[in-house]
């Protein structure tokens, strides 16, 4: 079982909350896990690379003032909080969490007012088997294009720098990586994957990419924006699984720093 969930949150105080929050709402994701299981959140803090899970930066609800890339919060204010899980037990701490009870994110304190899990009232929210993500999947009619509408910052490390550019072949390796860290069902061969997506061609984007920083001397480079790729002559059972691995990215994320609010994305098939 896999799942997004998503929180909104009131502040109880006035504090500054940088836009690039996702290390604030990491610790405030892990605290939420260690309340429910030390155990657990040992076992994830000490023993995997790879995070199951991701956290969004938190996002106002309504118009905030902002100065200088921080929101001026001020006590009332509300912020949507999204959080996935690729693991049933990270999804049941998620879930544990109660209407009111206090989530920590540095200066700001915070309370929740509401969680949704259901996909009818969020499209970006909801809790599925398994079986039934994929099946639902090869339900999607043809199409020519997938689309990643990248909602967050992307970055990808290759060798020892930063890459930030929308290059398939480190999108869909990534998915890959993804896939085979949360153990998912069917076996994926990153070396493939990779290779097939040397094929794929993008056809027309919006975005750019800049330096994001973490902290104020720690920075990465990224990117965001639209970015739509032909696959059309990829064969069709490639294709679904091209098209599996990307929709899988709006629960795993893509690229790096995914459990700190980077490489949120949304796909679009057509």
């Amino acid at each position: 079982m896999i799942g997004a969930i998503v929180y909104v949150l009131r502040a109880e105080n006035s504090a500054q909350m940088s836009f690039i929050n996702g290390r604030l709402m990491h610790a405030a994701f892990f605290n939420i896990i260690n309340n429910f299981s030390r155990e657990l959140g040992d076992f994830i803090h000490n023993e995997l690379n790879i995070k199951p899970f991701t956290v969004s930066f938190i996002e106002p609800v309504g118009k905030i003032s902002s100065s200088g890339g921080r929101w001026q919060v001020r006590r009332g204010d509300r912020f949507f909080w999204r959080v996935t899980c690729l693991d049933a037990e990270i999804l049941r701490a998620a879930l544990s969490v109660q209407i009111d009870e206090k989530i920590q994110a540095g200066a700001l304190n915070l309370r929740v007012d509401e969680i949704i899990c259901n996909a009818e009232v969020r499209a970006d929210s909801g809790v599925v088997e398994i079986e039934d993500f994929i099946s639902d999947v090869k339900k999607i009619p043809s199409f020519r294009e997938i689309g990643f509408n990248f909602v967050s910052p992307v970055s990808f490390r290759v060798d020892d720098f930063d890459a930030p550019y929308p290059r398939a072949e480190l999108i869909f390796s990534s998915l890959a990586d993804k896939w085979t860290q949360a153990q998912m069902p069917a076996v994926v061969d990153k070396k493939i994957i990779r290779e097939l997506a040397t094929q794929i061609r993008l056809t027309q984007w919006h975005g750019q990419s800049r330096k994001f920083y973490l902290s104020r001397d720690r920075g990465t480079l990224a990117f965001f924006g639209k970015f739509f790729f032909n696959v059309e002559n990829l064969p069709n059972d490639v294709r679904k699984a091209f098209l599996l691995l990307a929709k899988f990215g709006e629960f795993a994320g893509v690229g790096r720093l995914t459990g700190q609010g980077f490489g949120q994305v949304r796909i679009i098939a057509e």
